[in-house]
């Protein structure tokens, strides 16, 4: 089979990275389709996708043949940036598939029923809001799959590490989030967190990304500074993977700490840009919910994460019946072979 994968955006490789892989180990011929984006960070070159993946064919959406499948994260927003393709997969990626518009024919792999169910409750529809042709299916999130295979490496530190995973500061986020936080509240709970890893002998990695806008003093406060970079496994599953404790603000990054097995903090922000996402409730307002979860993701407000920083002694446990049950919930498998359920999904052609 013929397969393309959208590869203008290093951010996509977290989703497509794993198909990609399993793809190639299937002999299947596969195309990235290339573009340049202009996001600090996001720009990545052909040439660099060759080194990663040698079997892979670079090329742009206009020369590539007609293909037999496309696949990737956000398909139904990029579909006229992609080759003509009988079929498309809309890949999950941070349970973004609840977003997935309705009448664009695409198959959508859901990370969980819960997600296909929230999908299914937010459009107003049943099982019939979709053709047959096009039906849902429950693969897992192929994200998770990074957390497999990834290898012991430079990150790797004699102390144990604690994960601070940086606070973006998007343009629409609103005043309050860009300026107060940033220059306030940020600045506290980072100096909370460095204080916690003095008391435990833990060294504080900051995991950020070149279009964060980071402050220049939370350089001052890290021990490691990562940037995102590497396509598979991706560099938040490796940094991860060897982590104590994590510290996120109600990001993706419970979803890959729970799956991982570490204890994590969400520190609750206001999210008025993000507030008419479909799935919005579940994801970061629920109790329990993806961003708190007794026994897997301790979630506070950012007004009390300070002190609940400071009163910490020793990182959290956590309990693995909580953890499968989040788990099942919100990431739908648990054994990192999502990917080879994607390509049985496109082998069948259903």
């Amino acid at each position: 089979m013929i397969l393309a994968f959208p590869a203008w955006r290093l951010g996509f490789f977290k989703a497509t990275g794993g198909p990609i892989t399993e793809a190639l180990r299937r002999g299947h011929h596969v195309y990235a389709v290339h573009a340049w984006d202009e996001k600090p960070g996001e720009g990545i070159t052909a040439e660099a996708i060759g080194r990663r993946w040698p079997a892979i064919r670079v090329a742009s959406h206009d020369v590539v043949e007609a293909v037999d499948a496309v696949l990737g994260p956000s398909l139904g927003t990029y579909r006229a940036r992609l080759p003509r393709a009988a079929h498309a997969y809309n890949l999950d990626l941070a349970w973004e598939g609840v977003s997935a518009p309705v009448g664009a024919r695409l198959h959508h792999c859901w990370a969980s029923a819960l997600q296909r169910d929230t999908w299914v409750r937010t459009h107003g529809g049943g099982e019939g809001l979709m053709p047959a042709l096009w039906a849902h299916s429950v693969t897992g999130s192929p994200m998770i799959d990074a957390f497999a295979p990834c290898p012991r490496g430079r990150w790797e530190r004699a102390n144990p590490q604690v994960v601070l995973m940086a606070l973006k500061f998007p343009r629409n986020a609103g005043l309050w989030r860009r300026w107060i936080y940033r220059w306030i509240g940020y600045r506290r709970l980072a100096g909370a967190l460095r204080r916690f890893c003095d008391r435990i002998g833990a060294d504080l990695v900051v995991k950020t990304r070149a279009k964060n806008r980071d402050p220049e003093w939370l350089r001052w406060v890290a021990d490691e500074w990562i940037v995102d970079g590497a396509f598979w496994p991706y560099t938040a599953a490796m940094v991860i993977q060897r982590a104590r404790f994590i510290v996120h603000f109600q990001s993706g990054a419970a979803l890959e700490a729970a799956f991982a097995g570490v204890p994590q903090l969400s520190v609750r922000l206001p999210h008025p840009h993000l507030r008419a996402y479909p799935g919005h409730a579940e994801q970061y307002e629920a109790k329990p919910g993806m961003q708190a979860w007794a026994g897997v993701v301790t979630g506070v407000g950012w007004e009390t994460a300070v002190g609940y920083l400071d009163a910490l002694q020793v990182p959290p446990l956590v309990d693995p019946f909580a953890r499968q049950a989040y788990v099942s919930r919100f990431l739908g498998f648990d054994d990192c072979k999502t990917s080879a359920r994607i390509l049985d999904l496109v082998e069948r052609g259903g």
